[in-house]
């Protein structure tokens, strides 16, 4: 990219709304799931256009997620001339 063009520039947020291993015998329906997601979406983009302003279109990811396997780790890698403060 050419300095021309400029910095890509992104704001992302992001939630998670987790529902309790230990909540038995409630169907949560595709339908409801669906509206929530329509919901929240365009609520948040209707506050988009006031509140950031500067943006010129907006990427709605909508999931919902059977997390059967969630495992997240952290490594530290070995320190070098790059990442280590001098």
């Amino acid at each position: 990219m050419s300095e021309a063009e400029g910095t890509p520039r992104v704001l992302r947020i992001s939630f998670e709304f987790h529902v309790p291993r230990t909540l038995k015998g409630v169907n949560i329906r595709g339908t409801d799931v669906r509206k929530a997601l329509n919901t929240m979406a365009d609520r948040i983009i209707g506050l988009a256009e006031s509140l950031f302003p500067w943006a010129h279109k907006v990427t709605v990811r909508k999931e919902f997620l059977y997390n059967w396997t969630d495992d997240t780790e952290t490594f530290d890698l070995p320190s070098n001339g790059k990442n280590t403060p001098k």
